[in-house]
């Protein structure tokens, strides 16, 4: 009988180069708090020996593209190839020092496809797509020079409308969470993605955060009240900038009704702060903390220094 053996939710922008170029010495610094507790989580990880990692991530049109966007998606075969792009954004640049080819659980993937379909679920299938930063950067920074075991990657439309309902994906995980149970191996999961935040998709809104959300949603984990989370709308997530905690309730209907431990959550309460190693101009400066979005576009942009600067350890 199979067992999920551990389960743990991370951002998944985690590149110190990326921040100190975006928010100077405190992005740097945050980032790499952020990373020391992933590190952390991966060597608990690791003591569990598991046979596989299940890693639940959302798509940034990498993979897929606007000629089909499946809701749901269960990455089959016996390997998959990172990523990788000429002229990729800093944060997948950071994959060019990992390795190119990873194993893949197929019989544990194949068992939550097939048996997904019999259940009711409308599951794509790919044997093609590769891995982008959303599943390899918090990969490899739990395992470090430790193997990684097989993986089973899982998209979830976290972007283009109509995405997945909140109870959806948290059915989706009690699915997973059956699968394992009928099967002999031992297990890992992982969701990966940010609370409150808002990329480029959203362009008027880049660099707003909605922390007080954030504690709500972090206040139901710690207690293991996964009920409020299951009627959450997509209006909801939208309006807050929590599009990938989708990726987040697929790991918690996993896991259900246990309670979540908080290890790092970062919220930068003085933007001036994360302004000061930063060389911009006296209007850019000005711009950043009015949050003046017009402003802002109209003198070039700096667009990853305003998505990070509410909270470095939301993505």
């Amino acid at each position: 009988m199979g067992k999920i053996v551990f389960a743990g939710a991370m951002s998944h922008v985690l590149d110190p180069d990326y921040y100190e170029r975006a928010c100077g010495a405190v992005g740097r610094r945050t980032v790499e708090a952020v990373m020391a507790e992933i590190a952390k989580m991966g060597e608990r990880f690791s003591a569990k020996k598991a046979d596989a990692l299940i890693v639940v991530a959302d798509d940034h049109l990498n993979a897929f593209s606007f000629n089909a966007v499946p809701a749901l998606c269960v990455r089959i075969g016996r390997h998959v190839q990172r990523m990788v792009q000429d002229h990729a954004e800093a944060f997948d640049k950071v994959l060019d020092h990992m390795p190119e080819r990873y194993p893949l659980h197929e019989e544990l993937a194949n068992s939550i496809l097939e048996q997904g379909i019999q259940a009711g679920f409308d599951l794509a299938l790919s044997w093609e797509a590769p891995v982008d930063h959303a599943f390899l950067s918090p990969v490899n920074t739990m395992h470090g020079t430790r193997p990684i075991p097989p993986l089973v990657p899982i998209w979830v439309n976290c972007f283009v409308a109509p995405q997945p309902t909140a109870r959806r994906c948290f059915a989706f995980g009690r699915h997973i969470a059956n699968v394992v149970a009928k099967s002999p191996w031992n297990v890992g999961i992982i969701a990966t993605g940010g609370l409150s935040h808002f990329p480029e998709l959203s362009l008027p809104r880049v660099g707003e955060t909605d922390t007080v959300f954030d504690r709500k949603l972090v206040h139901w984990m710690e207690n293991g009240e996964h009920a409020p989370l299951l009627e959450l709308t997509a209006d909801e997530l939208d309006k807050a900038g929590e599009h990938e905690f989708l990726n987040w309730m697929v790991l918690l209907g996993a896991v259900t009704p246990a309670r979540a431990d908080v290890r790092y959550f970062g919220e930068l309460a003085d933007p001036a702060a994360a302004l000061e190693d930063v060389d911009l101009s006296e209007p850019e400066r000005a711009a950043f903390l009015a949050r003046d979005m017009r402003k802002i576009n109209a003198l070039g942009g700096y667009l990853h220094l305003v998505m990070s600067i509410p909270g470095l350890a939301a993505h």
